[in-house]
């Protein structure tokens, strides 16, 4: 997989739900993230402690590290390095100022460090009913 197929992919897995309109004007716009779809995009997902909790527990068989490698700030050029998960979130080791996006097997579920701070970690997965966005139910 490459770096387009990557982010074609993530986008599919986890922005399903988002505007066409937010997607083409917070998440695909120039100096814009993916994980936007989280912040104005406004999909479900836990947050924080959650997020790092919900990772913990996850199924990491097949699950892999997608790390950013590049950015033009344009948003649709975008690098990333591929390697094997880590076992747990205290265990991620990436570089300073990426943003990194853990993708469970089949793009099952998604854990994204941001290079925000404050913003983020963010973890969503498919097959959760209802919640806010800091709490699914």
């Amino acid at each position: 997989m490459d770096s387009c197929d990557f982010s074609r992919k993530w986008k599919t897995a986890f922005a399903a739900d988002v505007s066409a309109e937010v997607m083409q004007g917070r998440v695909d716009a120039a100096g814009c993230h993916m994980w936007h779809v989280f912040t104005w995009g406004k999909a479900r997902c836990f947050e924080q402690a959650a997020a790092d909790a919900a990772f913990d527990a996850a199924d990491k068989k097949g699950a892999f590290v997608a790390e950013e490698s590049a950015f033009n700030g344009g948003g649709k050029k975008i690098a990333y390095r591929f390697r094997a998960c880590p076992p747990d979130a205290r265990s991620l080791d990436f570089a300073d100022g990426a943003d990194v996006f853990v993708v469970g097997k089949n793009f099952a579920w998604t854990y994204v460090v941001t290079h925000e701070a404050g913003l983020g970690p963010y973890f969503a997965a498919h097959g959760r009913a209802g919640g806010s966005r800091d709490r699914f139910s």
